[in-house]
């Protein structure tokens, strides 16, 4: 076992090596997934027990490579009574509703589904429950679509709310993740790019931008993106909305991709696991945070490919008097800079359009944003 061995200890995680992990059950164990104790930060009390009580510590789940976001959880009263669940389980970490965290965290364990063949395979697959809800199906139900693309519609899948006790339980290393993580283990990239939509047929070979303006102004943007698209669709780009489509439409639209210009978001998770190795990828950083670097890192392991980085940013917008959260900020771009960029990449033929938008363009589109917010905005130079 590769896995720390200890609840705080690093994680060993090299995208170039091969996951020391022999297939094998741990029998009873006792899945936990609400300790009693709090949890500073983001992390949460949750974990695996074993038949005779001791903390497995290859149960922890990891978002980074540093440490574990689970610490060892205190058993609640209902644990005397846990329900019993027969059969044989993969243990799949934490299941987030977000798609983007469901993509690196919750998928990051099913690599070992290939290995566990050889033991006869498995019924289903646990998790702990990211969110509380009375029904556990609500965890999971919406994101149903992308394990029957994955192929894994015959397996029971559970989020209990409660202690359950499984019967035989396979407990893999992690092998995706954020950060240095987002390389990915050999077994996990190569189990995906192998299976996700395998019997989905792509879409013609196109040139599209993913773009942002359709989500909650929330989530975070670049000012005038509604510009960008205008230029990119004069270019011969097909402009892409992914979370207007269902799952299978999205896995069709990456694998027949021909060329990608995105800002940078969860999307491009997705669609590095699936884009042809010969496409070209052109990614625009859209503020302050360095997220840009999980998607760098994780076109160039799972598809060979080396994005087109392109930083441009030359401030942000956010809500004044609040603090300041550096994915919900609205970028103001270089549009000249970026223009300049795409067309010496080959993305773009010419870059003639790409001007720098007035005062008066800039100023009503900011307004729009804080209208959507309901808040004022400040600027802010990076």
């Amino acid at each position: 076992m590769e896995a720390a061995a200890t609840a705080e200890a690093a994680l060993v995680f090299d995208p170039s090596r091969r996951i020391d992990w022999t297939p094998h059950w741990h029998t009873d164990t006792l899945v936990v997934p609400w300790g009693a104790n709090a949890a500073p930060g983001a992390r949460r009390a949750a974990g695996l027990f074993d038949n005779q009580g001791r903390l497995l510590p290859e149960g922890h789940c990891y978002r980074y490579m540093a440490g574990p976001i689970t610490i060892e959880p205190e058993l609640p009263e209902e644990a005397d009574t846990p329900e019993e669940l027969p059969g044989k389980w993969l243990f799949g970490g934490l299941f987030y509703g977000h798609f983007g965290h469901f993509l690196v965290e919750t998928t990051s364990r099913l690599w070992a589904l290939e290995a566990l063949e050889a033991l006869g395979g498995v019924d289903g697959i646990i998790f702990h429950p990211k969110n509380q809800f009375t029904h556990e199906r609500r965890q999971y139900k919406h994101l149903e679509p992308f394990f029957d693309a994955l192929g894994l519609s015959h397996l029971q899948l559970r989020a209990p709310q409660s202690p359950v006790r499984v019967e035989k339980l396979a407990v893999p290393d992690p092998g995706f993740g954020i950060a240095e993580m987002a390389a990915g283990r050999p077994e996990y990239r190569d189990w995906m790019r192998a299976n996700l939509g395998r019997d989905i047929a792509p879409n013609a070979a196109e040139d599209i931008y993913i773009s942002r303006s359709e989500l909650p102004a929330k989530r975070g943007s670049v000012v005038l993106e509604s510009r960008i698209e205008a230029l990119m669709e004069d270019a011969g780009y097909t402009v892409f909305h992914p979370q207007n489509y269902p799952l299978d439409a999205q896995i069709a639209t990456y694998k027949g991709a021909r060329r990608i210009v995105s800002l940078d978001a969860s999307s491009l998770h997705l669609a590095a696991m699936l884009v042809p190795t010969g496409a070209k990828v052109a990614i625009l950083n859209r503020g302050p945070s360095n997220n840009i670097e999980d998607y760098v890192r994780q076109f160039r392991h799972f598809a060979q490919i080396d994005p087109l980085r392109i930083e441009a940013v030359t401030g942000f917008f956010h809500p004044i008097g609040r603090r300041i959260i550096k994915r919900e900020t609205h970028a103001l771009l270089d549009f000249p800079a970026v223009g300049q960029a795409l067309e010496e990449a080959g993305f773009i033929a010419s870059a003639s359009g790409w001007t720098t938008p007035d005062t008066a363009t800039i100023t009503a589109a900011t307004d729009a944003i804080a209208a959507r917010l309901d808040e004022p905005l400040g600027f802010f130079e990076t």
